[in-house]
């Protein structure tokens, strides 16, 4: 299974849909965690152990790329039945974006090299 494969899966698991006409930005998205990952680690190439986070830094540059093309729905807020009053979000994405980087970075910290 490839990579652009497993991400689709991946973003599927959290109930985002990826349509077929996406694969350059999931091949974008692959790409740029993969290059993240090589120089924070400051490695050759990613380790075997960091597939998971490599996936979740993926979907969330996907996830990113989506808001910033106007994808993304926003979430609501907050219903008040008197006077009928609702609220949007914007937050919806950027929590999820931001929970999948600081976890990735976490589990990154262990592979980290120093560069002199």
């Amino acid at each position: 299974m490839t990579d652009i494969e497993k991400l689709c899966e991946r973003l599927a698991d959290m109930g985002f849909e990826v349509e077929e006409n996406e694969e350059d930005a999931l091949y974008d998205a692959v790409r740029r965690a993969e290059q993240t990952i090589i120089n924070y680690c400051n490695c050759e190439s990613v380790p075997e152990e960091l597939s998971f986070a490599l996936l979740d830094m993926a979907a969330g540059e996907y996830l990113l790329a989506a808001k910033m093309k106007g994808g993304e729905e926003r979430a609501v807020k907050s219903i008040s039945e008197g006077d009928m009053s609702v609220s949007f979000g914007d937050d919806t994405v950027e929590s999820t974006v931001d929970g999948l980087f600081k976890r990735s970075r976490e589990e990154m910290t262990s592979f980290r090299r120093i560069k002199w």
